[in-house]
């Protein structure tokens, strides 16, 4: 069977108003499995694809990501005819997965991705392997050939007697389930699910099911499970180690905490902790926005993309670093060693194994962040005087951008700061940036800021290109009360641009700010640092407002300060429409010493 099926059945999505703003639906989902509903079918016996759906459908997993393929079908079919399933098709599974991420990151639900055997079990790979860098819950229903040719030579075989899919995801997934039974399909996924969704260690599942199982008729039983609260509660951190960090913070003259993307569940009480004590702060890129930039304590962002005030405060040597939920990576820490020569870091995280990897750690706490956070405030004194108090002052006299007045900047070409502070304004205080990867990213981390973590969302687990591209459609699906603007780049675009054609399809007004300078550029001031000459590194002069616009969405090019206003995001996006502005900018500005060769020579990585 081909790559291209019967189209699915159109689905209804709730009007986007730029001028009308509610909150979010409830976020979570409780992930109970719960028995499942009447089955929908009408046959007495539901194939094994239909009770997987079927089950998924009644626990909330309504939501399906894939490109239909042959050994695949039955479980496509299975979702084309569930009353509740909602199937959105990507132009390739790689972003189909990146997709689903952020349809997690907007909405709290775990999404599931449909792939076909071959091609569409490989092209996965790389989203997968993103989701579970970032531990994000994610169920990926596999199809196979039928397994009743097993030992024979098979197109497209994905089992073990082709590619094993299994045992080259099995690193990188929280379970890898071949469904051996029709009948026991549902239960399987079931397990799988419950593995994707543990509360201390969430990720991605893999659940393989050949067409000959998955189209058989069988009669699968009902499922009865308890929540999965229920059993696992995070264990209370040791009064002992509490008051040693409690002390260890007490006796500082130049603290610092480090906020990670692992307190995101537990913003209000990392928010607490920080309050309690008074302790400057900042955050790793992907944890940008978890608590406000605009909080008097916070330095704005560390590592890739750092402000001023960070590399200043840091550059002081902290002498007591309390880390929280992060495992301190090249890209987190570059620029701005969290703790100085002698001093004491303190790390909690629910993964040991990060403990002194990359930074030495005098005190390693594997405990769930937000219970460790709550505990530690009521061991703590509050108000105390610090030479960091003094510091922090002075560090934030002066600017924390690179360009102080980048809001202003009127000079031609193109500054990309300018462009970004003509996008945020024109945003207002409701809308996400997701940014793709590449130079653009370190710009975006640096002057944009995020006063709530649903504000702004990098993809950097693996920082792959496409990332945000694609992510912009699932955050856009998972919360369309938001507008989602993605930064993005010219060769990001080129590799994943086509998904404009699913927001196209869907109707949502994403905007897609490509910041177009005609070669990679962040390979390029790379090279150019790292072997003192230059290659071009170009790619194609693309005009993507006229490829916009040729696909039959809307393009504006942009090429000065103050072009891009709300009025002008309001007219592309009217009638939910995605747009593209193709913005012309200064290809040889540079957020200084904040870039990835900069991380890779710190960590030693190159001489």
């Amino acid at each position: 069977m081909s790559q291209t099926q019967t189209p699915p059945r159109p689905h209804r999505l709730s009007a986007h108003n730029w001028h009308s703003w509610s909150m979010p639906p409830t976020a979570r989902v409780p992930f109970a499995l719960t028995p499942v509903e009447a089955s929908p079918r009408d046959s007495p016996q539901r194939t094994a694809a239909e009770a997987v759906v079927d089950l998924l459908c009644s626990m909330g997993l309504d939501t399906y990501f894939g490109l239909p393929g042959g050994p695949i079908i039955p479980l496509f079919d299975a979702i084309l005819t569930h009353p509740k399933a909602r199937l959105i098709e990507p132009r390739h599974e790689t972003y189909g997965t990146f997709a689903a991420m952020g349809y997690h990151r907007a909405s709290g639900r775990v999404p599931v991705v449909v792939v076909t055997a071959g091609p569409g079990a490989t092209n996965v790979v790389t989203g997968v392997v993103a989701a579970h860098l970032e531990r994000i819950p994610m169920l990926i229903l596999c199809g196979d050939v039928p397994w009743a040719a097993t030992g024979r030579k098979m197109f497209q075989d994905t089992g073990e007697d082709g590619i094993d899919i299994r045992h080259m995801l099995q690193g990188v997934t929280r379970a890898a389930v071949r469904v051996a039974q029709a009948q026991s399909a549902s239960s399987q996924v079931c397990a799988a699910l419950r593995a994707a969704t543990q509360p201390h260690h969430p990720g991605p599942a893999l659940v393989v099911i050949s067409i000959d199982r998955a189209g058989m008729r069988t009669s699968s039983p009902q499922v009865h499970a308890p929540p999965l609260e229920v059993g696992f509660q995070p264990p209370e951190p040791d009064s002992n180690l509490l008051r040693t960090v409690a002390a260890e913070l007490h006796r500082a003259r130049r603290p610092l905490l480090v906020i990670g993307a692992g307190c995101r569940k537990d913003a209000a009480r990392v928010q607490q902790l920080v309050d309690r004590t008074g302790i400057p702060f900042l955050s790793t890129p992907q944890a940008k926005g978890i608590l406000s930039e605009e909080h008097p304590l916070c330095l704005r962002t560390g590592g890739a993309g750092s402000s001023v005030w960070a590399r200043q405060y840091t550059a002081a040597e902290p002498d007591v670093t309390l880390v929280l939920g992060t495992d301190l990576d090249d890209m987190s820490i570059a620029g701005t060693p969290p703790v100085g020569p002698g001093g004491t870091l303190i790390h909690v995280d629910t993964d040991p194994s990060v403990f002194g990897r990359n930074v030495p750690t005098a005190i390693g706490a594997a405990f769930d962040v937000g219970r460790f956070a709550a505990a530690l405030c009521t061991h703590l004194e509050s108000g105390w005087p610090r030479d960091g108090q003094a510091l922090l002052r002075q560090v934030c006299t002066g600017s924390a951008f690179n360009v102080p007045e980048f809001a202003l900047d009127t000079s031609m070409p193109l500054a990309a700061h300018r462009a970004l502070s003509d996008l945020q304004r024109a945003l207002g205080p409701r809308g996400t940036f997701v940014t793709d990867i590449g130079e653009h990213t370190l710009f975006a981390l640096h002057y944009l800021t995020a006063t709530e973590q649903r504000r702004f969302i990098v993809h950097q687990g693996l920082g792959s290109m496409g990332s945000g591209i694609s992510s912009a459609i699932g955050l856009a699906l998972g919360d369309p009360t938001r507008r989602v603007v993605c930064i993005c780049g010219d060769g990001g675009m080129q590799m994943a641009g086509m998904e404009l054609l699913v927001a196209l399809k869907l109707r949502l007004p994403i905007v897609y700010a490509v910041f177009n300078d005609a070669r990679y550029n962040m390979v390029y001031h790379g090279y150019r640092m790292l072997y003192s000459r230059e290659a071009t590194w170009e790619t194609p002069q693309v005009d993507f407002a006229a490829w916009a616009r040729a696909l039959g969405a809307r393009g504006e090019q942009v090429d000065r300060p103050g072009q891009i206003t709300h009025d002008l995001l309001v007219e592309l996006t009217r009638d939910n429409m995605p747009a593209v502005l193709d913005i012309r900018h200064d290809a040889g500005l540079r957020i200084s010493n904040n870039g990835r060769v900069e991380s890779l020579r710190e960590m030693g990585k190159l001489g």
